[in-house]
């Protein structure tokens, strides 16, 4: 399915090259006759950084597929194939696993949002000032661990990341591991979405919860971290392989007790994915993925339109030529060096 957008951002995208000087009637656009097929995850949080490279291309001239929305897997395996092309929301440290069975067939290009979230765990903040809870480790309290019980078998029941999300989990598993947690806590794996909205009505029913979680995304915009959420910290920080050697506690985090935060995981970077065969037929996209900066604080103002019920594909569509008119001069220029590239 193609996109409607695409004749209106092109036509943007002529008015803008020739108004920079730029011929556009007498020199092809390197997107010319050319196809994109872009791809996005079962998550919604960043479909908006999404669309911002999508009308991008667009005002290169590319012919913009409508995004395909798949898991995670999925979709760096079609990229890997060159079935899909480019992808705005992989995320290091927790997709590293998927570039390296991807190596040399999937390229990642930015970073285009660094931090891109802050992560982590995280508990009501009810239940966590009732009773005091401020660590992780305070659930190897077999009692304490009993407040987040939902099959009354003792441990606390956290939500964890999806099963296929291999960065995350093995960081989550080294956790419990090392910690010494296996015995108070039971992680529970399945659909993130479908297991964080169950959580956000459990919370309005009044009863304690406890997640992995990740701030912006549609359940911390909903329960907000210092509001109704708190983060939970590490006594004892550590992490898998080598991501200690990058970690250090993080300033300023609304929802956690103490400033520096030692939230016990590295804030994700956002890249691009893009197939390998694609990007050395398309230098010019290439160009533009690599230009492209965005900002968490971005991402928080377009989430909070979402949660004010602006989450239709054309709101997200809008959303994002608003994120470029206010950003317009720099815009522009990632445009004009695109073209400049696909000249090479």
């Amino acid at each position: 399915m193609k996109r409607t957008v695409g004749k209106i951002t092109m036509t943007l995208g002529v008015a803008f090259l020739a108004l920079s000087g730029v011929n556009a009637y007498a020199q092809e656009l390197p997107g010319e006759g050319k196809r994109a097929k872009p791809a996005r995850p079962n998550w919604d949080s960043f479909w908006f950084g999404q669309e911002i490279l999508d009308q991008g291309l667009e005002q290169l001239g590319y012919e913009v597929d409508r995004p395909k929305t798949l898991g995670v897997p999925a979709i760096f395996t079609s990229m890997a194939r060159g079935d899909l092309h480019y992808m705005a929301d992989t995320i290091l440290p927790n997709h590293a696993p998927m570039y390296e069975e991807t190596e040399g067939e999937v390229r990642r290009i930015g970073p285009i949002m660094d931090p891109g979230t802050i992560q982590g765990y995280a508990v009501d903040r009810k239940t966590a000032e009732e009773y005091d809870i401020q660590y992780l480790e305070d659930l190897k309290d077999p009692e304490i661990a009993a407040l987040f019980d939902q099959d009354g078998d003792g441990r606390a029941d956290m939500i964890g990341p999806n099963a296929d999300w291999e960065g995350s989990s093995a960081v989550v598993r080294h956790h419990m591991k090392e910690l010494g947690l296996e015995d108070t806590i039971r992680v529970v794996q399945g659909e993130y979405t479908m297991m964080s909205a169950d959580a956000k009505g459990r919370y309005a029913d009044g009863q304690p919860i406890f997640l992995y979680t990740w701030y912006p995304n549609p359940t911390t915009m909903d329960l907000l971290p210092g509001e109704d959420l708190v983060w939970l910290e590490l006594r004892n920080p550590t992490l898998p392989d080598d991501q200690m050697e990058q970690y250090q506690p993080l300033q300023d985090v609304k929802g956690c007790a103490s400033n520096p935060c030692e939230i016990g995981w590295l804030p994700t970077t956002y890249y691009v994915g893009v197939s390998e065969e694609w990007a050395q037929d398309n230098p010019a996209a290439v160009a533009f993925f690599n230009a492209v900066e965005m900002h968490l604080e971005d991402r928080v103002w377009q989430n909070g339109l979402m949660k004010a019920g602006e989450d239709r594909d054309s709101d997200i569509e809008r959303h994002a030529s608003m994120w470029i008119e206010e950003h317009q001069e720099q815009f522009d220029s990632w445009i004009k060096a695109a073209i400049e590239a696909g000249k090479e």
